[in-house]
């Protein structure tokens, strides 16, 4: 579903019907540094991109979409760090679907990796989810220190430093994982 209000909408990942989108801010089990802000809560503007093959061009598609979605919901203000934070997750997610030599990683059954953007607000706070159809065995989302001098390493650190709090954990019944980050509404 796209739009401003948050009526029925399938799961990302296993496409089943569900309510108002709610999420957990902060999930029980691994992930992110923070606060852990726990509350369930209802997103009165909910708005979704996906499923996208995890390929070089899906960052692009998604900061774009979130551009979009922001200036739609008069909360063009965030664009510039929630745009980071989005190009961080999204380009994790086509990192980790590669092989060491730069090729697409298939699955068993020859499926490319697909992944969804999430992006969910209310009067306080802006969530952003990205989900993803890698198993964890492929990888995590870790936050590390970078050498003064590497060339990567250096996103997560982004993301932790720009939103409220951040992580990720396994998506219930599956090997797929949502990476979310919260972000304050001035």
């Amino acid at each position: 579903m796209n739009g401003r209000t948050g009526t029925a909408m399938a799961s990302p990942v296993t496409g089943q019907a569900g309510g108002t989108p709610t999420a957990k801010v902060g999930p029980a089990s691994v992930g992110g540094e923070g606060r852990r802000l726990r509350a369930e809560r209802a997103w009165p503007l909910f708005s979704g991109l996906g499923p996208v093959g995890a390929l070089p061009t899906a960052p692009h598609l998604a900061r774009a979409f979130t551009t979009l979605i922001l200036a739609s919901w008069n909360l063009a203000a965030l664009e510039d760090t929630t745009v980071l934070i989005v190009s961080e997750l999204t380009a994790n997610v086509v990192r980790a679907a590669q092989d060491d030599n730069g090729d697409p990683r298939y699955d068993g059954d020859g499926r490319l990796p697909v992944m969804w953007l999430r992006l969910m607000a209310d009067a306080a706070l802006l969530g952003i989810e990205v989900w993803d159809t890698l198993p964890v065995s492929v990888g995590v989302p870790v936050l590390r220190q970078a050498r003064p001098y590497a060339e990567s390493g250096r996103g997560l650190e982004i993301v932790a430093s720009l939103s409220l709090d951040w992580g990720w954990e396994r998506v219930q019944g599956g090997q797929e994982k949502r990476t979310w980050a919260v972000l304050a509404i001035q």
